[in-house]
C-alpha cells in the first residue's frame, strides 16, 4: 500500500546527541563504550538510514526508546504493538467486568434499601 503523504524522517542524530547530553555523555563516548571507533555513532546516525541494531544499542545505553520517533510517522491503525493490542483487549474485558460488578452492587443496594 503506498504512503499517502511523505513524512520527513526524524533527525535521529540530533535527538541522540540531545539525549546523550542530557545523560551527561556524548556520542563519541558512547561509541567507545560500545567498543566501536569514536566516530561510529556519528557516522551511522547521519546516514538517514539508521540500522535497527544501532538504534537498539543506543536506546539501551541512553535508557530512551529512540524507535518511538519513527512510530509517530506510522498511521494510527498500525502503531500499536501486538502487546499493546493484548493490553487493550484486557482493559476492555476488565471494564466490562467492572460494569457488571457495579450493576450487581446496585441491585444489591436496591434490595437492601427496600
Amino acid at each position: 500500500m503506498p504512503v499517502k503523504s511523505k513524512k520527513e524522517l526524524p533527525d535521529i542524530a540530533a535527538i541522540a546527541r540531545n539525549w546523550a547530553k542530557y545523560k551527561g555523555t556524548s556520542l563519541r563516548s558512547i561509541s567507545r563504550k560500545l567498543k566501536k571507533n569514536p566516530q561510529y555513532l556519528h557516522q551511522n546516525l547521519h546516514s538517514r538510514d539508521v540500522r535497527p541494531s544501532v538504534l537498539l544499542a543506543l536506546s539501551d545505553f541512553l535508557g530512551k526508546n529512540l524507535f518511538e520517533y519513527y512510530l509517530e510517522l506510522l498511521p494510527p491503525n498500525v502503531r500499536p504493538t501486538a502487546r499493546e493490542k493484548e493490553l487493550i483487549q484486557e482493559i476492555e474485558a476488565l471494564k466490562k467486568e467492572l460494569k457488571r460488578v457495579g450493576e450487581e452492587r446496585d441491585r444489591y443496594w436496591e434490595k437492601i434499601g427496600k
